[in-house]
């Protein structure tokens, strides 16, 4: 059975809440920023960023051929003009009553000029040049064609001055926008029908009832395309001018190729581009647009009862607060840091990609400003971040805590990140346990002081605990002066019996190093004996919900410690079961000791010495060898084989303890022969 372990976080339940509860309040946030209390102002900019960016990113729609023409006065008509007739700029107003005459032939349906003529004509000295112009608009507006002309509103509301005496002059208000990028169009400023509206209602469109009411225009594409223009149909004024008069000079110059059909029915524009008189402006599409275009994109805007609409006013809030929940709970709720970082940008990008489908997703732009609700987003990923950071610290301040005393740092960092390792109860796999024991502590603990016995024993496992350590090991107890540790958990550590081994080997060699200060505080050295062995075990947080260790049970373990024990019978200082020492063979010199069936058990198994890692000395290959070969003798039955092999190795090896150990079982042997022999030695104590 897993019972919880109530450590300092919130569980899943509480996590989702807690990220509920970020999102409402950072969406509360984005009502503010969205709402008409003026907080929105700095943000404005931010919308305008994005909704000159997504025009760009919006596939254009020319109106090459559609509706509306543009008659525009350039930098070669101006030169054409000249070339024939030595009239500079401004142009005669007789040739403009030429080409409203020549328009009004071609049948179009209306024109309006985005040029003004709010003072005399200055060939009035040479001719009567306002009148004639004057008596080519009545007759043109007499005939059915309306002639629409540009004009502004002074501070007062009233329109400038029209110089030409016509009757009845149609006059629409140029001056409709203010701002340095040309995003909405109004259709009535100051009260007064803009160009776009007044040309639209006297060529007999029927205005769309938004029309009535500033709006954002729908724009069509870029002004030009490498130098041409892209969206709408641009005809040389000069070109116009040559078919209208029909001189053959001029026509040669302006290399006209204009005919009435480029007119017919359509909305005809004149305007001035020219860089000296060029009326320029910036739109979301480009950054150099003529102020005609605008008319021509409000004007094909009201022909098709198209525009950019603004969505709902919910819709913000609705998508700012779905925006932040997802955000929120997609950071808070993962445990690892990549996790939460593609959760808080989750938000953001559900409110970039919503805004982004509306804007390009078909004929009709919708648009929703991003701005609030993307800032809520951003604050709200902010906050759950800060919060998981927060909470995630104290819980790993605790799990380190907890473990600072039984695992490496290493392991405390890995498990830290991870919590799930620690939860209580078993969990079965292969794994490498040892067991220590100081020799003779219980003597020793009989002679010294009980303050400096503690002294010496806070010292000594202080230093071998560091070993355990230094090779990842998870230290599990002490038991008086005895030491648990083992291997492959809580992390997975495929070396681990190898682990186990330099451990054991470390112990032994700082044992010799420390033994000076041991002698001082002691009055005698001391040396650990070891038990290692490696099989399956279960792991985990073992107890109950009030008191649990982090160890491992099992019958591998209990072995382990019976061959800390067996060491005494031997006179070795490491002992490795079979199994250890079938893992590690290759990377560690080890002799076998003996065919052992501990106490507790009835299965004999082989024991083994371990003596170094990698090779050894000769003299120690030797030892090994002959001890080895004396155990074989002595497992077959040979014991007079044994015997002398043991005695000559005694010679060179007199204080070897497993030769001398075995020697003495031989002699007994040889004096008391048993009646069956299996080669297995009983170990009659733990």
């Amino acid at each position: 059975m897993r019972l919880p372990i109530r450590l300092p976080e919130h569980q899943p339940v509480q996590r989702l809440l807690t990220a509920c509860a970020i999102a409402v309040a950072c969406a509360g946030v984005g009502v503010l920023l969205a709402g008409p209390w003026g907080i929105l102002a700095p943000l404005r900019k931010l919308d305008d960023v994005f909704y000159d960016s997504l025009f760009t990113l919006r596939k254009p729609e020319p109106k090459l051929g559609a509706d509306v023409v543009i008659v525009a006065v350039d930098d070669q008509s101006i030169e054409a003009v000249d070339a024939v007739t030595r009239f500079g700029w401004p142009w005669p107003r007789e040739y403009w009553g030429h080409l409203i005459t020549y328009l009004k032939a071609s049948g179009a349906r209306a024109v309006a000029f985005d040029l003004l003529f709010d003072r005399s004509s200055v060939y009035n000295n040479a001719s009567d040049d306002d009148a004639q112009f004057a008596a080519a608009i009545d007759a043109a507006q007499a005939g059915g064609l309306p002639v629409v002309f540009a004009t502004r509103t002074r501070p007062d509301g009233s329109l400038w001055d029209f110089a030409p005496p016509a009757k009845a002059p149609l006059l629409g208000v140029a001056n409709v926008v203010r701002e340095d990028v040309v995003r909405a169009y109004d259709p009535a400023p100051v009260g007064r029908a803009s160009l776009a509206s007044v040309t639209i209602d006297k060529a007999g469109i029927a205005t769309p009832e938004w029309a009535r009411r500033p709006f954002l225009l729908h724009y069509y594409g870029p002004h030009e395309n490498a130098g041409t223009p892209a969206t709408f149909t641009y005809i040389r004024a000069a070109s116009v001018l040559a078919a209208a008069i029909g001189k053959q000079k001029l026509t040669t110059a302006a290399q006209t190729g204009v005919s009435p059909e480029m007119f017919r029915g359509k909305i005809v524009l004149i305007a001035t581009i020219t860089a000296a008189t060029y009326d320029l402006k910036s739109s979301p599409t480009s950054l150099k647009y003529p102020g005609v275009e605008i008319h021509a994109t409000a004007i094909q805007n009201m022909i098709e009862n198209r525009r950019v609409i603004p969505v709902g006013a919910g819709w913000p809030v609705a998508l700012g607060v779905f925006a932040c929940l997802v955000g929120a709970v997609m950071t808070v709720v993962p445990r690892r840091a990549p996790g939460k970082v593609l959760g808080g940008l989750a938000g953001p990008a559900i409110v970039l990609g919503t805004c982004a489908a509306l804007f390009m997703g078909g004929r009709e732009i919708r648009w929703l400003a991003p701005a609030a609700p993307l800032t809520a987003t951003v604050i709200a990923a902010f906050v759950a971040m800060a919060y998981s950071y927060l909470t995630e610290l104290r819980h790993r301040q605790f799990i380190l805590k907890a473990l600072a005393q039984s695992v490496s740092q290493e392991v405390a960092d890995a498990i830290a990140k991870d919590p799930k390792k620690l939860e209580l109860g078993g969990d079965r796999r292969e794994m490498t346990v040892m067991f220590t024991d100081l020799a003779n502590f219980t003597t020793l603990s009989e002679r010294i002081e009980v303050e400096r016995l503690a002294d010496t024993l806070h010292y000594y496992l202080e230093e071998m605990s560091g070993v355990v350590f230094g090779e990842n090991g998870t230290l599990d107890k002490y038991i008086g002066d005895a030491i648990m540790a083992f291997w492959n958990a809580p992390l997975d550590q495929g070396d681990h019996a190898v682990r186990a081994c330099r451990t054991a080997l470390e112990m032994r060699r700082r044992e010799a190093v420390i033994q000076p200060a041991i002698r001082e505080m002691a009055g005698t050295e001391v040396y650990s004996r070891i038990g290692i062995n490696s099989g399956p075990m279960v792991v985990g947080n073992m107890g109950s919900s009030y008191k649990f260790s982090y160890t491992v049970l099992g019958d591998s373990v209990n072995l382990a410690a019976r061959l800390e024990g067996a060491n005494k019978m031997y006179g070795t200082r490491i002992m490795l079961s079979e199994t250890t020492a079938a893992i590690v063979r290759d990377k560690f010199a080890m002799r076998k000791l003996d065919l052992l069936r501990v106490k507790g058990k009835l299965k004999p198994m082989g024991v083994y010495e371990l003596i170094a890692e990698g090779a050894v000395d000769e003299r120690t290959a030797e030892l090994i060898r002959r001890y080895e070969a004396a155990l074989a003798a002595y497992q077959a039955g040979k014991f007079d084989e044994a015997r002398v092999e043991l005695e000559a190795m005694l010679e060179s090896h007199p204080d070897d303890g497993p030769t001398m150990v075995l020697l003495k079982r031989v002699r007994k042997l040889i004096e008391d022969p048993p009646e069956a022999w299996d080669g297995v030695y009983v170990a009659k104590e733990k």
